[in-house]
This record gives structure tokens, sequence and C-alpha cells, in this order.
């Protein structure tokens, strides 16, 4: 194999094995939620009351979001949020939960 096939193989591999540790794991989300979010928020389809916080569905029903803007969101301080330690892939794993109830 020539040198500079080599390098684009190895930059290929690493490139597709990062991006397999990126992905999001929603039940982990799921589980997550259910810790630090489903005191305020209505986590899931079945639960028809929040207190004071948007429904999950709702939030994954706007226009334009995505998993990114909703993990970026959980990781900055918000007043009327509860300062949660959440890792980055704590928050996407999170955002991934909410966005998989979008219809």
């Amino acid at each position: 194999m020539k040198q500079h096939h080599r390098v684009l193989f190895v930059a290929a591999a690493l490139t597709l094995s990062g991006g397999a540790a990126l992905a999001q794991d929603v039940e982990r989300g799921e589980r997550l939620s259910e810790q630090w979010c489903a005191e305020c928020h209505a986590i899931s389809s079945t639960q028809s009351k929040s207190r004071g916080g948007p429904s999950f569905a709702a939030i994954a029903a706007k226009k334009n979001v995505t998993v990114d803007m909703i993990a970026q969101f959980l990781r900055l301080p918000h007043a009327t949020m509860p300062n949660a330690p959440l890792s980055r892939d704590d928050a996407s794993d999170i955002a991934a939960y909410i966005m998989a109830m979008k219809k």
C-alpha cells in the first residue's frame, strides 16, 4: 500500500471510530432524564403534566431544534434550571432522548 493511501486509511479509521464514540445513547438519556429532569418536565409521552418546564415532546416538536442545540443548552447555567453536573456525553444522551420524541 502506498504511503499516502495508508495515511488516508488510518485517518478514515480514526474518524469512523471517533464517530462511534460520539453516538448518543437514547436509553441512557432516558435514565438521566428521570434522575435530573423529571421533577420539572414531562419526560415521556405518557406523562401529561410537568411542573414549570416544557415537556420533552414540546421541545422536540419545535421547528429547527437539533440534538446539538439541546445538548449545548443543557450544559449552560440557567436561572430556571438547577445546575446539574452534566458531562458532554450526559447532555448529548438527554438531548438524543428528547429528540427521539419528535413526530
